[in-house]
């Protein structure tokens, strides 16, 4: 009898303490997914060694990822805030100052993105006499050598050259939900609001004046003495190539324009291009994300010498960017204490990753 008492007491004492060590565990819900920053080539490996459980990127990486066989789509952008603007064609404003005939290059840069967007949508089609010359594009500029990734990307991808006033307002309200600005930069930054920064930010004239001389010969209208322009752009971004083809096919010269790339082009992530380009004096003209235009226009600026201050002068795409994750995981919940790459803080793709994380009441970390 002793020994039966004995036992039921071990018993109980073992279900009470099992009990109190799963009262500490953090419930699952407030298990966070760790967001890690890493490149793209790293995500893609990482993801076919199980070292990580998914990752959210640009275009191509997510099609490399899935064509190897090592992941699947589970969200693209488009379904995390359908048709979101995404990267664009920014300037700085001390070269657009100092610079006699800024106005005029700026035109012409749009006008030249007109023409490479509309090439692209075009010869997007695998029917279209310029579809192979797209792929081989998209090859070189992505880096990759799998035509069906490079197939792949371009359909996730909807390039554009028209910016959106509006939508890039409502970024900006997301970025302040989420607590990104420096609180004491934007009140020096002066803004009253998120439409009044957006109206700040965007140049829409230049695209207009694009628009009206679409049909002209580039040629016609090139600049009267040929000028030098500094070009940044993030590396194997396949949302930014209508600058590669641009520059591939002799557009911008043909415009009266030599493009030389930037100190430090190709950058990493649109974070690296506005704090080493654009404040740097390195970068005149580039294409990046517009969310990181948006933040470190405000957080890496000086504003007593206003050194970060840059303007968008047309759009490069919408959408583009994929989660892709191991073939066990179903939703963004069964990335709850696991390790997912992203490109870094401030880039478009951390942005959409808090915004679908925060609808699936899915905890982040960084």
């Amino acid at each position: 009898m002793r020994n039966l008492l004995k036992i039921l007491f071990v018993v109980g004492l073992a279900i009470l303490v099992a009990g109190c060590l799963e009262s500490n565990k953090a419930p699952e819900t407030d298990v966070p997914v760790n967001l890690v920053k890493m490149s793209g080539q790293d995500m893609v490996q990482r993801l076919g060694t199980g070292e990580i459980a998914g990752f959210i990127m640009w275009e191509p990486y997510p099609s490399l990822a899935v064509t190897k066989g090592y992941g699947k789509p589970l969200l693209y952008s488009g379904d995390i805030w359908e048709e979101h603007p995404c990267c664009v064609v920014a300037y700085d404003y001390d070269w657009h100052k100092n610079t006699n005939n800024s106005d005029e290059i700026l035109k012409r840069m749009a006008l030249v993105q007109l023409k490479s967007v509309n090439y692209i949508n075009n010869a997007k089609s695998p029917g279209s006499p310029d579809h192979e010359e797209l792929i081989n594009f998209t090859l070189d500029f992505g880096g990759l050598t799998d035509r069906n990734a490079a197939n792949m990307s371009l359909f996730d991808v909807e390039f554009v050259y028209a910016t959106d006033v509006p939508k890039t307002a409502a970024f900006i309200e997301k970025i302040q939900d989420f607590g990104i600005f420096d609180p004491a930069k934007w009140n020096q930054s002066g803004y009253k609001n998120a439409s009044d920064y957006a109206n700040s930010l965007i140049t829409n004239q230049y695209v207009e004046w694009a628009v009206q001389n679409k049909d002209a010969d580039l040629s016609s209208l090139s600049l009267k003495e040929p000028v030098t322009v500094r070009y940044g752009y993030l590396i194997n971004d396949i949302h930014e190539l209508p600058f590669y083809v641009a520059w591939k096919k002799g557009w911008y010269k043909d415009a009266g324009i030599n493009i030389t790339l930037a100190e430090g082009a190709p950058f990493q992530n649109g974070a690296f291009e506005m704090q080493n380009g654009f404040k740097a004096g390195t970068v005149d003209v580039g294409s990046l994300g517009i969310p990181p235009v948006i933040i470190h226009r405000i957080n890496s600026n000086d504003f007593t010498i206003d050194d970060a201050r840059v303007g968008v002068i047309a759009g490069m795409n919408d959408e583009g960017s994929v989660v892709v994750v191991a073939s066990n995981i179903t939703s963004l919940k069964d990335l709850r204490g696991k390790t997912v790459g992203y490109p870094g803080p401030g880039t478009i793709q951390h942005v959409l990753f808090l915004m679908a994380a925060d609808k699936d009441g899915v905890k982040v970390v960084t």
